[in-house]
């Protein structure tokens, strides 16, 4: 068995259009979600696999998440591998349109996978036209299911809504509605290492019980933090490298653009 950790990309809250000149909060997300990748590739080797963590539309069109095929598409031919990329919904995203157009490599519509030592376990916390996320009877079933079938391995569990408070007061409503009931199942998993979202456009990091607790940058505008009312960060897109490693130990860093050039509007009120 490798004792060499797992390499893991999360990529998450692009917000892309059908078309590629459109903006929001004046930044072009199309060229901010390219960029980013570019900044990702820097190192010799690609990750073994990436993690699309919601939002991955604004407009929930299927020329959006083409968009987002092609890209993800180019970046693994840069290391002349299909890298494959596992996604889960955000509140901006369709599911049933989502699942339809991301049919072909390197996207992987399954809702959980073993990699090494590890099971990756990925949920749906979307609710058609809310902004805020729960998780079903269903989908806290199968989670549970998932953990117990595989209790030998260590598990990274993954969503888009944020299962903790990050802060900001106007984000209170808008979270993952049943946390208590998400961290009443991991509580009786102790393989459970992990929880990694997105929603937030900020970078998180903090425990609970011993899970490690992850949000990540947005690959386009951030939210600024310990705000009252919606404001914009001035700091660049970003992305998450985790490295998994066969012990169930876990590094993770953020990381963000730094010549991608962008203007936001800092007076918006709301996206």
């Amino acid at each position: 068995m490798s004792l060499l950790p797992i390499e893991v990309l999360q990529i998450t809250d692009c917000h892309l259009f059908a078309k590629t000149d459109q903006t929001m909060l004046g930044m072009n997300t199309y060229e901010s979600f390219r960029a980013v990748l570019t900044a990702a590739a820097r190192p010799r080797t690609g990750p073994e696999f990436i993690l699309a963590t919601g939002d991955l539309s604004q407009d929930a069109s299927p020329e959006s998440y083409r968009h987002l095929m092609s890209a993800f598409r180019d970046f693994g031919e840069q290391y002349s591998s299909d890298i494959p990329v596992y996604f889960l919904p955000g509140n901006h995203d369709v599911p049933a349109v989502m699942r339809a157009t991301l049919t072909e490599p390197p996207m992987r519509p399954v809702q959980s996978f073993i990699q090494g030592n590890w099971q990756i376990i990925l949920l749906d916390s979307s609710i058609p036209d809310e902004v805020g996320g729960k998780l079903s009877d269903d989908e806290l079933r199968r989670l549970d299911e998932c953990l117990a079938r595989h209790p030998e391995h260590f598990a990274l569990i993954c969503l888009h809504h944020n299962p903790v408070a990050v802060g900001a007061k106007w984000m209170q409503g808008i979270g993952l509605e049943n946390s208590d009931e998400l961290f009443s199942v991991l509580d009786r998993h102790p393989q459970a290492r992990a929880v990694l979202w997105g929603h937030v456009h900020q970078e998180v990091d903090s425990h609970r019980n011993g899970i490690r607790l992850m949000a990540s940058p947005s690959t386009c505008i951030q939210f600024k933090p310990e705000t009252v009312e919606f404001g914009l960060d001035d700091k660049a897109p970003g992305f998450r490298r985790l490295r998994l490693f066969p012990d169930g130990q876990l590094e993770s860093k953020v990381y963000r653009t730094t010549d991608f050039k962008y203007e936001i509007d800092r007076t918006a009120t709301g996206y």
